[in-house]
């Protein structure tokens, strides 16, 4: 039934049918559940497009001077892409409750969109399995790879052999993405393999599938299996420079690859940022991190981001290793003031700071409740900051949870809105100002404070 129902839509939103050479085009569908009352269509660069949803959740947009090419559709907060050619008239159907799962295409060339869907959720599947493969031999891995390679490559040919006129720039997206999550898999066994101690020798052909991408193709930064394939590549370079010679500076080196390697201002600014922030709060106390921030500053151009680095820089000049925790107040649970010296007296203590708007309750809590059951001797606390509406996380007992009082002036402590974590050993001596849940040494780090007398 549903497969009358889509096209039956098209025909009362469209009506009579114009000649080729005025045939406008036509994107549109029903939104089963919806989150919001538009979708928006979007190539992410010159065109964007908001769709209003009418009372029974179908939408139409409709367009004369549409260019062939790749677009991203959003709803709610979720995404998927969608294939169109000037003249097509493309419908979908999707159960917000199982969004990629359940979209189907219909309408001209709907066949085009289904492949990519497809292609989509054999991607999230095959990730599970190719996981398990990243511990083989260099060879085994690149047997496994060559074999799927050759069912994606299958699934190209099918689709120019049953198409009189297939478009060469749909080919090109498909293979994209069909083969492209490969590649960015050979990358992260690369990666992988320059990392251990004692690092296989790649075989001289290893990169040799490199010959048949693209990694200059600005206009496809936004589609997924192309912008993970570019980012693992660029950190594979690097991670190979390295295990050559080890660098002096790893995060400038991946900055400058960054720079050097993409031309987008807006992809290179998110990249830098991301690197800078992601490979600090992996090594907080990195001797060359000013070196990194500097680099940072000269290469990226977006003034929010650089405000957000140098609130950083200025969250690293409070608390220093070697001073006296300072006295502030918080909220206990029970809405009792306490003093943090005296819930921290006499204990190690780790102190957690975390606004919630910029940590999810799920990530903090694993780590969080991971770090407690592993050191059962050390005072945990978590400041919940600066939200008037006394939020707690979610997951944890709430018997290590604190907010604090209205214009506390501890919100100083992370006015990058980055989670912190401060160590505290038992004389109330800072061990270390800034640290993070996610440094690689975080559960050493906690450990030794049972070493300070």
């Amino acid at each position: 039934m549903i497969k009358y129902l889509i096209p039956l839509i098209l025909v009362i939103f469209i009506g009579c049918e114009k000649s080729d050479n005025q045939k406008p085009t036509y994107f549109g569908g029903k939104i089963i559940n919806p989150k919001s009352d538009f979708v928006i269509l979007s190539d992410s660069y010159e065109f964007k497009d908001t769709i209003p949803l009418n009372k029974n959740n179908t939408f139409l947009g409709t367009y004369t001077n549409i260019k062939e090419g790749l677009y991203v559709f959003y709803h709610g907060n979720e995404h998927q892409y969608v294939f169109l050619q000037p003249t097509d008239s493309t419908l979908i159907r999707l159960n917000t409750w199982d969004f990629d799962e359940s979209l189907v295409f219909s309408g001209s060339n709907a066949e085009r969109n289904n492949l990519l869907i497809d292609a989509f959720l054999q991607y999230e599947q095959e990730e599970k399995s190719i996981a398990r493969y990243f511990h083989l031999p260099q060879k085994d891995f690149t047997n496994k790879m060559d074999s799927l390679k050759q069912i994606k490559d299958a699934i190209v040919t099918k689709y120019e052999e049953n198409n009189v006129n297939p478009s060469e720039k749909f080919s090109k997206i498909l293979n994209i993405a069909l083969n492209y999550p490969i590649y960015t898999n050979l990358e992260k066994y690369a990666i992988k393999n320059a990392t251990k101690k004692e690092p296989e020798i790649l075989a001289n052909s290893y990169f040799s599938y490199r010959n048949k991408t693209n990694v200059c193709n600005d206009s496809l930064m936004f589609f997924g299996p192309y912008y993970r394939f570019v980012i693992e590549k660029i950190y594979s370079d690097v991670y190979q420079k390295n295990s050559i010679k080890k660098l002096d500076n790893f995060t400038v080196e991946l900055l400058n690859s960054i720079n050097k390697n993409i031309d987008s201002e807006e992809v290179k600014n998110r990249l830098l940022y991301n690197a800078v922030v992601g490979h600090f709060f992996k090594e907080p106390n990195y001797e060359k991190k000013n070196e990194t921030f500097f680099t940072f500053f000269k290469l990226n151009t977006n003034n929010e981001q650089k405000k957000t680095i140098q609130r950083l820089i200025n969250d690293l000049k409070l608390l220093n290793k070697g001073e006296q925790l300072p006295s502030f107040d918080l909220i206990s649970a029970d809405g009792g003031l306490v003093d943090i010296k005296n819930v921290a007296k006499g204990k190690n203590t780790v102190v957690l700071f975390k606004n919630y708007k910029y940590a999810s309750d799920d990530w903090i809590s694993s780590r969080f409740n991971h770090l407690i059951k592993n050191n059962p001797d050390v005072n945990f606390v978590l400041v919940n900051l600066c939200d008037t509406s006394r939020r707690y996380t979610k997951n944890i007992d709430i018997k290590y949870q604190y907010t604090l009082p209205e214009e506390s002036p501890t919100c100083e402590y992370s006015s990058s809105k980055f989670s912190r974590l401060v160590l505290v050993d038992k004389n109330g001596i800072i061990q270390n100002g800034y640290t993070s849940l996610s440094s690689s040494n975080i559960n050493q780090e906690i450990n030794n404070l049972q070493n300070f007398k």
